[in-house]
């Protein structure tokens, strides 16, 4: 069986580093709620399995309960799998989100320069006519 609860772990780790890491500016909003590093993250499409019922009081509750735990580790893996795709899908959308919230500041930023140094050089012409 393939255990990718590491993999996991790490991808959840880099998400909530993404946000919550003291070295990066935590700074921006996103759906008009600031990101702040107490923010949670929290897989809302992946289904925890259950854990299983465990008895031993004979050979036969105890091979039971053998297979019981083979077949959760199988959804346990099953679960990590999700997960890392959860994960992976959510972190591609936020950083797609805050580069075009960037990006989108810095483009209206542009249109303010732009719109200031047309009036600038719109009454510099009239300046420039009027013999100034």
């Amino acid at each position: 069986m393939r255990v990718t609860y590491q993999k996991t772990i790490m991808a959840v780790c880099g998400f909530i580093m993404l946000f919550c890491a003291p070295a990066r500016a935590v700074a921006g909003k996103v759906s008009g709620e600031k990101v702040k590093p107490e923010m949670k993250y929290k897989i809302s499409e992946c289904e925890r399995p259950d854990n299983p019922k465990i008895k031993g009081d004979t050979l036969e509750e105890y091979n039971a309960s053998v297979k019981a735990y083979e077949v959760y580790m199988s959804a346990q893996n099953v679960f990590a799998d999700c997960v890392e795709r959860e994960v992976g899908t959510d972190m591609k959308a936020l950083q797609e989100i805050v580069f075009v919230g960037g990006q989108s500041a810095i483009a209206e930023s542009q249109r303010d320069i732009d719109k200031i140094k047309h009036e600038l050089d719109f009454l510099r012409s009239h300046l420039v006519k009027a013999g100034q």
